[in-house]
């Protein structure tokens, strides 16, 4: 007797063409990303929920499969990324990957489509950037209406779509001291600390009228946009920093993940929750791997 073909489950479907792919499609991703349905799982549970993270660390990986819920994790981050000879218990990062294939679980990873799309990433980080939260923290789900009708200029538009693309730039409606925008920053991102480089003779006090952003590491997107006073970003080199300053824009680095993580919470879990019929479930223990002492 020939093999049964296995019933295609829910879980199956929503990890080939990946979690809000309508809105993030796989072709939007650099050419030099690795996205999309990284492992599949041979034996998936049936009708569970999706688990979103930054990285599938061995502590995320731990907190995932404690749960029975769950059939498809999304992390944001490729957890392969360059060609690879073997998958072994190992390599820690594999260990996590192989952890949830042999426990039924999906990985999808959409990195620079969430980062390019419309209502991504950086249109988050805009658009939360521009929120007065010194006058009172956005209301419940403002940040996901506002990131997605956010018109922040597109600093490096797609080779496919000139639509879409990496890093935002806007001139704010009404401008704000350099360090009211350091407090917004540190408020949106939910973080105690970021660094800042201001550009000669910039002070904390004065205006700032215009920014950029970029999700993670901005030097290489960010360094065209010298039409703006401040850059935000996760990290840049030093070079890049000294440069970005000679040319008279400050910059603000709040660590690579700090700039992804909370769009999770803000805009795609509940963009998911809305949109697929399962539930969403953001990590707890998903944390940048860098603290201030």
């Amino acid at each position: 007797m020939g093999d049964v073909p296995r019933r295609r489950t829910s879980s199956d479907r929503d990890a080939r063409h990946g979690p809000g792919a309508g809105s993030a499609p796989t072709k939007l991703a650099d050419s030099w990303d690795n996205v999309g349905l990284i492992a599949q799982t041979p034996v998936p549970r049936s009708n569970g929920g999706l688990f979103l993270a930054i990285d599938l660390s061995p502590a995320v990986a731990d907190e995932l499969l404690q749960r029975s819920d769950i059939s498809v994790a999304v992390v944001y981050h490729p957890v392969i990324f360059r060609p690879i000879k073997s998958m072994t218990m190992a390599d820690p990062m594999q260990r996590s990957m192989l952890r949830c294939i042999a426990a039924g679980i999906h990985v999808y990873c959409p990195h620079t489509t969430l980062d390019a799309c419309r209502g991504g990433i950086n249109d988050w980080l805009i658009a939360g950037l521009l929120h007065a939260w010194e006058t009172a923290p956005p209301a419940r789900d403002a940040l996901l209406e506002a990131s997605l009708a956010s018109e922040g200029r597109i600093v490096c538009p797609s080779e496919r779509d000139a639509s879409v693309g990496v890093g935002r730039a806007t001139t704010l409606t009404t401008p704000c001291s350099f360090a009211t925008l350091v407090q917004r920053a540190k408020a949106l991102l939910q973080v105690p600390h970021v660094q800042v480089a201001r550009a000669p003779g910039v002070s904390a006090h004065d205006l700032v009228r215009s920014i950029a952003v970029c999700a993670g590491s901005g030097g290489s997107v960010l360094r065209a946009c010298t039409d703006v006073d401040v850059w935000i970003t996760g990290e840049m080199g030093h070079h890049e920093v000294l440069a970005a300053n000679a040319r008279g824009v400050s910059v603000i680095l709040a660590n690579h993940t700090n700039t992804e993580r909370r769009y999770l919470a803000d805009v795609l879990q509940p963009r998911l929750a809305a949109d697929l019929p399962m539930q969403v479930h953001v990590s707890q223990v998903d944390a940048d791997p860098l603290q201030v002492m």
